[in-house]
């Protein structure tokens, strides 16, 4: 799937986030992309290969923004990048994009927000998008737009006359298509796809559900990977994206040449430690995750004082309504459950609400006996990936939920249903309980996968493709 692309053609990444950035005005430095995520896949792919990435500052003013970019350097990356009024900022990222297009991506509708003024604000943001960065493009240019904040810059930029080669990959799920269909704009959505020369999904699942809405709203033929409509072709891919395996194994390398024993040097010798890192984001799961180690503690008295469930949450959109409430829920749970089961020594649940840099991540990841990744529903997750590259000669298991992306691919995990609570524990004890040689066979199979689909091969291979197509 893909070859490399030739060294003259000069890769555009435009997506709503950009490295140097907030992701939130006034967040300050804890940034979404903090655990996981776009950023974290691609950036060390820009700065190896070089190019434009272009985006929103992460910046809103109370007065009109400039539309032309400020553009700065980082590496061998230019970065261009425009501000946002606080009006365009709440319509179309906190509304659109966060309260419409997230939900309904990942098959919540019960969740989806339906208002024609952010739907509106969302068009003129990728109008803009695509006027700003038109002046900066070059015929040869692989212009690559990134994820569902952006869906109609294809179509904006065809409409500018740019006649390049464009694509499209989307880090979340697409949903079947009678969800997607709740979406009073979704034909136009579907419509925008084809001006696009590639669009990239990060599982067939995904693949299969876009081309269904594609069939059901817009019409067309699909055959041989590409979807044909009224004399228009758009050739459709899945693309499981992946991490650099090396973020998060300097430190594995030199702890094998200590004598002292790889996990826990400041936990005691007969505790488990279980492990789970996510935004803080209702599709998570954490809610469910947190009663299927309540549950675990009902049904196995002998693992109270000798198991620890560590819950990291990096903080994230944190003015919306919705978190607020999520991070309430978690919080109340741990609570609960810390009051039902700690001693006078012993905490089942450490709840950690804040963002970590990589090395300390992969410090999290080594030490842990089990690696929980349950969302509800999920892209990708680039936990579970980075969880299995933090891992050396006694390796942890990862539980990780069927309903996420790496799921497909990542054989060696145990696979559970996180709506399933009791399977979730039994799957829980079971990995607790899982001997050394059976680790270390699954996590084998896990490691050759994420060694071998990395981030810099799934750039290669999507850029690739689009020059090919």
């Amino acid at each position: 799937m893909g070859k490399k692309p030739p060294s003259r053609r000069r890769l555009v990444l435009v997506s709503n986030r950009v490295p140097s950035a907030p992701m939130v005005a006034g967040q300050g430095p804890d940034r979404e992309g903090a655990v996981g995520g776009l950023v974290n896949a691609i950036q060390p792919v820009m700065e190896r290969q070089g190019g434009l990435w272009f985006g929103w500052s992460g910046k809103s003013t109370a007065r009109k923004p400039d539309s032309i970019p400020t553009v700065s350097s980082s590496g061998r990356v230019a970065l261009a990048t425009l501000d946002l009024s606080e009006d365009e900022a709440a319509l179309y990222y906190t509304g659109f994009a966060n309260r419409t297009l997230w939900p309904l991506l990942h098959s919540l509708p019960e969740r989806v927000t339906i208002r024609r003024d952010t739907y509106e604000s969302y068009r003129r943001i990728n109008r803009r998008f695509a006027e700003a960065l038109r002046p900066f493009l070059r015929p040869s240019d692989l212009v690559w737009v990134q994820d569902f904040h952006l869906f109609h810059v294809g179509r904006e930029l065809r409409r500018l006359n740019w006649k390049g080669k464009t694509g499209f990959f989307l880090h979340v799920p697409f949903p079947p298509a009678d969800i997607f269909a709740v979406l009073p704009w979704a034909r136009n959505i579907l419509e925008g796809l084809m001006d696009y020369d590639l669009v990239g999904f990060q599982t067939e699942r995904d693949v299969y559900n876009a081309v269904d809405a594609l069939r059901t709203d817009v019409g067309g033929v699909f055959e041989d990977r590409k979807f044909v409509h009224n004399g228009m072709s758009l050739r459709v891919g899945a693309y499981p994206v992946g991490i650099e395996p090396s973020t998060f194994r300097p430190k594995a390398v030199e702890e094998e040449s200590n004598s002292t024993p790889r996990r826990r040097a400041q936990t005691p010798a007969d505790q488990l430690s279980i492990l789970g890192v996510d935004r803080l984001d209702y599709t998570k799961g954490i809610p469910q995750r947190l009663r299927a180690i309540e549950r675990l503690l009902e049904r196995n008295p002998s693992l109270r004082g000798k198991v620890s469930f560590i819950q990291i949450c990096a903080p994230s959109r944190t003015r919306v309504p919705e978190y607020m409430r999520e991070k309430e829920r978690v919080e109340g749970l741990v609570g609960q459950i810390n009051g039902r089961f700690s001693g006078a020594s012993w905490m089942p649940i450490r709840y950690l609400y804040r963002s970590y840099p990589p090395e300390a991540l992969a410090q999290f990841y080594k030490e842990a006996d089990v690696c929980l990744v349950t969302p509800l529903r999920d892209g990708m997750n680039l936990v579970a990936k980075e969880f299995v590259a933090s891992q050396r000669d006694e390796p942890g298991v990862l539980v990780l939920s069927r309903f996420c992306g790496a799921a497909e691919s990542m054989r060696g995990a145990l696979i559970v249903n996180p709506h399933d609570i009791d399977g979730t524990a039994a799957a829980i004890y079971r990995a607790l309980r899982m001997p050394k040689q059976e680790r270390s066979q699954r996590m084998s199979a896990l490691m050759d996968n994420v060694t071998t689909h990395t981030a810099g091969s799934w750039c290669e291979a999507f850029q690739g493709d689009l020059v090919d197509v």
